[in-house]
């Protein structure tokens, strides 16, 4: 409404007809574009000015968006939408999918994947100092994002919160020529991403030994690597030969027990409940398209033996599946993440799991895939100690 003069000198009042527009007024494929280019900072704040901004930044098919666009990613606490997703057409390349119950949301995940997390994290284990700028920040009662990250993760107020996870490192992807560099990159680097501080001794044969790793200043954890046989035993008897990884006489990891059926040597099973993750790397990398299914069907299979020897135990521990290629290898066609999936049967497993692609020239996917497993141990540890104190003060 507003005053106009008119010719007598009168004052009258007229209602405008002009609708104020917002980009709020837009459709909404088209707004989770244009938030999506903000930095998670942004978004927080968006989500503060109105209902829409708060409706936006609360709606969970927008975090879904923003995780598969920046990321690369797709996370999901229901089976059912796995097929689904697999299917869709985007334009933006799917380079790793994982299937987690404990996630709270896609908000959370796109939290922990953020440069904000990380820095904060690094900042709260003491090894960088704070910079003034985001001291401010912490510190403001406007700044949502500190909220936001005390609610969906908490996170640990030092170093001494920070526990060693015990992971363990198997499959034929860490003894292929052409992706066994994954390994070498990981346990020689002495890099602000994998910074290898000390040799883990195992169980008597060496069986079980390692490195304990600091990944990023964020975590640590103990990396064991399960080799088959020797080098120059697998050089020579596995080239173009997979079945021969299901060979006991071949594979020192395998036994036959008492029914005939492929089990897990004793001296390995022994380690098997001190572990808190499994990590299965495989080479996708394949002559052609006819030999898909028989090179997952090999991997189905000695993944299925780990799995069932370490579900005796009654443990729920997550599965990461790294899925190297090496691009200057010279391949005909990839394994792809659908084949992985279908083939390893992991739509049929409980305990949670995910499928990263993996580039072993430069780790491209191997943080993607360590960041997600790492705070989920972290996250389930943090649940066990709130409720054993909780018990305690009962």
């Amino acid at each position: 409404m507003h005053v106009e003069n008119t010719s007598e000198g009168k004052l009258t009042t007229k209602n405008s007809t002009e609708a104020k527009t917002s980009i709020f007024d837009l459709p909404r494929e088209i707004i989770q574009q244009i938030v999506s280019y903000l930095s998670l900072q942004d978004i927080c704040q968006l989500g503060a000015t109105c209902r829409h901004g708060h409706s936006l930044t609360h709606d969970e098919d927008f975090w879904e968006f923003q995780v598969w666009k920046q990321f690369g990613l797709y996370f999901t606490t229901d089976l059912n939408t796995v097929t689904e997703a697999l299917a869709k057409t985007s334009r933006y390349p799917l380079e790793g999918l994982a299937y987690d119950p404990s996630v709270q949301g896609n908000r959370e995940i796109s939290v922990i994947y953020s440069p904000e997390f990380k820095r904060i994290m690094i900042e709260r284990n003491g090894k960088a100092k704070q910079d003034p700028f985001r001291a401010k920040l912490a510190n403001s009662i406007k700044d949502i994002l500190p909220r936001l990250l005390a609610f969906y993760v908490a996170l640990p107020v030092g170093v001494e919160d920070q526990f060693s996870a015990r992971l363990v490192l198997f499959g034929p992807g860490i003894e292929s020529a052409n992706t066994k560099l994954l390994v070498r990159r990981m346990v020689n680097a002495r890099s602000s991403t994998f910074d290898a501080v000390e040799f883990i001794k195992g169980l008597p044969g060496g069986i079980g030994s390692g490195v304990k790793i600091n990944y990023n200043h964020m975590y640590n954890f103990d990396l064991m690597c399960l080799y088959s046989n020797s080098e120059s035993i697998r050089e020579t008897v596995y080239h173009n030969r997979n079945g021969a990884r299901l060979d006991p006489n071949l594979n020192r990891m395998l036994v036959k027990d008492s029914m005939g059926k492929l089990a897990i040597q004793p001296s390995i099973v022994k380690l098997l409940p001190t572990l808190h993750a499994l990590v299965f790397a495989i080479d996708t990398a394949v002559d052609s398209r006819e030999k898909v299914a028989e090179e997952v069907e090999g991997m189905r299979k000695e993944l299925g033996v780990m799995l069932e020897s370490q579900s005796k135990f009654n443990l729920c521990i997550p599965l990461l599946v790294l899925a190297c290629r090496n691009e200057s290898v010279g391949a005909n066609c990839f394994i792809s993440l659908e084949e992985i999936i279908v083939g390893l049967e992991l739509l049929e497993m409980k305990s949670p799991w995910g499928v990263f692609e993996v580039c072993c020239e430069n780790m491209r996917g191997v943080e993607k895939g360590l960041d997600w497993v790492l705070h989920h141990l972290a996250k389930k540890r943090r649940e066990l100690s709130y409720h054993s104190m909780q018990g305690q003060s009962s």
